[in-house]
């Protein structure tokens, strides 16, 4: 797990599309994009989150426990499994809309869109997983 983690990470860490996104300002010309826990993934075989985090200048990810996190998703070891390492499925959206229950999220459409885009990149990094 700590591999793809590391992998996760790089990969955000060196997408344009996404650190453009993530220094994006808002109309006021404050940072769209809250610092500190975007998304918190807690696989239920595993003991500690899996954390994505913003602090305004890089990503993380890591795993331990999440300090007010944008998006909350609570996950079956299996289904992770099924979703992030299997390359069933292309897209991290049609697992949301199956398990709508265990997702929490605050309003805010740009940080919602972000963590979007950082559960499509953690597929994408992930053996087995990717564009096909």
């Amino acid at each position: 797990m700590d591999a793809i983690l590391r992998k996760w990470e790089s990969a955000m860490q060196t997408d344009p599309g996404l650190q453009d996104r993530l220094q994006r300002l808002n109309p006021a010309g404050y940072p769209a994009t809250k610092r500190g826990d975007l998304l918190a993934l807690k696989v239920k075989s595993e003991k500690k989150p899996v954390v994505v985090s913003w602090d305004g200048k890089s990503i993380m990810v890591e795993r331990r426990q999440p300090k007010n996190p944008f998006l909350a998703w609570s996950i079956e070891g299996k289904k992770f499994k099924e979703i992030f390492l299997s390359g069933k499925f292309p897209p991290v959206l049609v697992a949301m809309n199956n398990d709508q229950k265990s997702i929490k999220a605050k309003a805010d459409h740009h940080n919602g869109s972000i963590v979007l885009s950082c559960m499509v990149m953690l597929q994408d990094c992930t053996e087995g997983g990717g564009k096909k």
